[in-house]
């Protein structure tokens, strides 16, 4: 996963996201092919009498095309963590939620905290709200991204 860190005047901003191996652009180029070879080949089974291939290429093809839309929304998350002032603000944009949640830095306490067994989460708690950072970053960078955030946080 890509983390980004933006130190300016005042602010600093972690901003995660998945790596994207294929463009969309890319991605479109990749599924017309696939479509015109599996086209061409099962034509060429229809035309051979062999019919019931044709829907199985066309489930093929509709699998695929589910694959990739998946991949697009996976994509478009991100999450961004931004430190400015006296004032902690967290964006988390995954596939089905959007959080946005700001804290006072005063207030915030943050901890490494782990679901079922998994790999833990960076934690920002203050005032009985809690949010969970870090699901699009390795467990190096986000024990990395908790050391630096702590720091800053106590700075």
């Amino acid at each position: 996963m890509a983390i980004t860190t933006i130190e300016a005047e005042g602010v600093h901003e972690w901003h995660a996201r998945p790596n994207c191996s294929l463009t969309p652009f890319a991605r479109r180029i990749l599924i017309g092919g696939v479509i015109l070879i599996s086209l061409i080949v099962s034509g060429g089974f229809l035309l051979a009498g062999a019919w019931l291939v044709l829907p199985f290429a066309g489930l093929e093809l509709a699998a695929l095309f589910i694959a990739l839309r998946i991949l697009d929304r996976r994509d478009q998350s991100s999450e961004t963590v931004r430190l400015e002032g006296s004032r902690l603000s967290v964006d988390s944009h995954l596939p089905g939620s959007d959080i946005h949640q700001d804290f006072t830095v005063g207030w915030a306490r943050l901890s490494l905290e782990a679901d079922n067994g998994s790999d833990p989460l960076v934690c920002i708690r203050s005032h009985g709200r809690c949010c969970r950072v870090g699901h699009l970053m390795t467990p190096e960078q986000r024990s990395q991204f908790y050391a630096d955030l702590s720091r800053r946080l106590r700075s």
